[in-house]
């Protein structure tokens, strides 16, 4: 892999994927999640901050929310159900990633620190701050990773189709994919931005090609298509996302409003070009429910 591409990619997977890398040496034994998980007793984070929320409003709670602490206090009570298990998982993962945020005498993450303030390095702390400010609850508080995989790996288990395809991220990148692809197409019929983007992931990882309709197309460019393939189905790509947050903390690239240019930045005209046409023969086809077309069913 050319060393551009290396650090382009590395930072788009820091910002939608921390957690995998950490956690990959932490992985629960098998059938012993129960071990790890808090669901029939109260989470350690748990204390009781006005009414719980239902398992419907989960989603919304979540990504509408400032405090991710409360969030998981909240939807304590409803930790059975495997889509509040999903996002408690993705809440204590943000945290755990971005810890909270730090005092003015403190290094931010993924940033150096340096004799002047420029502006540049200003925008850098900003979106930094930014991405841990939700955390703030969770301040002295100890993030156990194997909680995290605990709980993605039982909402997998009972079907939940995030964690489904979260734990693709997991699997080991020389095992063959041949049969999962029919799991694939369940995936992504749901039409759900995140899992288009995890399931995008883990279908160009460790390959050199894919053939989309009977073209051949370059890995690399394939990654990037289905990422913003990810963001036209509703994925969070604009102003004050984590991921375009993300670009301007770990890459400096924080002129860029929309997760496109970001990419841009670190990517060459020919690859982005390429990428811009296949992205939206993938979300065509992802719509239209064709297994065929996008090499999922012979």
């Amino acid at each position: 892999m050319a060393p551009g591409l290396a650090a382009g990619r590395s930072w788009r997977t820091l910002a939608g994927a921390v957690i995998p890398l950490l956690l990959a040496a932490a992985i629960c034994p098998a059938g012993h999640p129960e071990r790890l998980l808090a669901v029939a007793r109260p989470h350690p984070y748990a204390v009781a901050r006005g009414p719980p929320t239902t398992p419907a409003s989960t989603v919304r709670t979540y990504q509408e929310g400032d405090d991710l602490r409360t969030f998981v206090e909240r939807v304590g009570p409803h930790l059975g159900d495997p889509q509040t298990m999903y996002y408690v998982s993705q809440a204590l993962e943000e945290c755990h990633a971005w810890g909270t945020t730090p005092d003015d005498d403190e290094t931010y993450p993924a940033v150096s620190v340096i004799s002047h303030v420029d502006l540049l390095q200003w925008k850098r702390m900003w979106a930094a701050s930014a991405l841990a400010a939700p955390c703030r609850g969770f301040d002295g508080r100890s993030i156990d990773s194997r909680e995290i995989l605990a709980l993605i790996q039982e909402a997998a288990r009972l079907g939940e189709p995030h964690a489904r395809a979260r734990m693709l991220g997991f699997r080991d990148i020389a095992a063959p994919k041949s049969d999962l692809m029919a799991d694939m197409a369940g995936l992504l019929a749901t039409g759900d931005p995140q899992v288009v983007r995890d399931v995008g992931a883990f279908l160009t990882r460790g390959e050199v090609s894919l053939r989309y309709g009977g073209e051949d197309v370059d890995a690399p460019v394939a990654a990037i298509a289905w990422e913003l393939a990810a963001c036209d189905m509703g994925y969070p790509c604009g102003p004050m996302s984590r991921i375009v947050l993300s670009a301007c903390a770990f890459r400096g690239h924080c002129d860029e409003y929309l997760y496109d240019n970001a990419i841009a930045r670190d990517e060459g005209p020919h690859r982005m070009a390429r990428a811009q046409r296949l992205r939206g023969d993938l979300v065509h086809a992802l719509r239209r429910q064709d297994w065929s077309w996008l090499g999922l069913v012979s």
